[in-house]
């Protein structure tokens, strides 16, 4: 017998017989639902903690999310970094950048630089001929009037292997370029199409070179090196952190130290793990035969002061 003629029809029962009859059957099916839901709560509460629990098993929930999440720690100051890389003999730089970690605004500020620059008449494969990474730093130190604190100098192959730990980087190229040249013992090329890219370490360190030597586009070369950063600072990178520095010291030369890692290393979780929150700017340089221009030392001087 049908209790309900169609879903969402009121039905009137036809007699006393069939209304006593149906309210008879109402009531059983009530009783037995209240009977199954008392058993299924009762079973609940023996297996479950919580009702997240119930419909998160297996998962994370939200509970535990927020016992296990950590609160990033407060950083502040600036600090001013100098990174360079040479071919494996020493004898030219490939390219060279300024980069800051400005730890108050939450932002990496890059700044690239020509290796053909001149400073007092020398250029900054003279300056660094004299006394290496070393040099470099005190000369840039003296010139912008802003304090360099650290250098890292790698040669070309120490790079690509230092960097193809971290992982390959996605690149968008505005432009096909097909290059080849270089120095008779230092040759290179890069081969890329335009649009998005998968780049490796030897494609990266290759593409730099050409922007800086070849193309003289120093803001696709900021942009590369900002592409770089914000996908190679990644959470896995900060797990691995203290095994990545490790390899950091055999692969460059540095003045960065061990105590400096540690002191940095607040900076470096917050730099990972909220890494889409990091602003990044970029100032491009602009030369008169190699010589920079005033605007772009006051440029840079305002980018990079602390």
């Amino acid at each position: 017998m049908k209790i309900f003629k169609n879903r969402g029809d009121i039905y009137i029962p036809k007699s006393e017989y069939k209304s006593s009859k149906e309210e008879t059957i109402l009531r059983i099916l009530l009783v037995l639902i209240i009977v199954l839901t008392a058993v299924l709560l009762i079973f609940l509460n023996h297996k479950y903690n919580s009702a997240a629990e119930f419909f998160g098993d297996g998962e994370i929930t939200t509970t535990q999310i927020a016992l296990e999440e950590k609160e990033l720690p407060k950083i502040l100051g600036k600090t001013n970094f100098l990174v360079f890389e040479t071919d494996d003999e020493k004898t030219s730089i490939h390219y060279i950048a300024l980069i800051q970690a400005d730890k108050n605004a939450k932002a990496y500020k890059i700044c690239s630089l020509s290796p053909n620059m001149i400073i007092d008449k020398n250029n900054l494969l003279e300056i660094y001929e004299r006394g290496g990474g070393a040099s470099l730093q005190k000369k840039l130190t003296e010139y912008f009037g802003f304090e360099i604190d650290c250098f890292a100098e790698f040669d070309n192959s120490s790079f690509v292997e230092f960097v193809s730990k971290m992982g390959n980087i996605l690149y968008s190229s505005n432009e096909n370029i097909r290059f080849n040249g270089g120095k008779e013992n230092d040759k290179y090329s890069i081969h890329i199409s335009e649009g998005e890219q998968n780049l490796n370490s030897k494609e990266i360190s290759n593409l730099l070179r050409y922007y800086s030597q070849e193309k003289r586009n120093f803001n696709l070369e900021n942009e590369l090196i900002i592409a770089s950063l914000t996908q190679l600072f990644n959470e896995k990178t900060y797990e691995d952190c203290d095994w990545l520095f490790r390899m950091f010291i055999k692969s460059s030369s540095s003045n960065i130290t061990v105590r400096d890692f540690e002191n940095e290393k607040n900076a470096l979780m917050v730099y990972c793990l909220n890494n889409s929150e990091i602003t990044v700017y970029s100032t491009q340089c602009k030369y008169n035969k190699n010589v920079l221009t005033h605007n772009s030392v006051k440029e840079i001087k305002g980018y990079f002061n602390k």
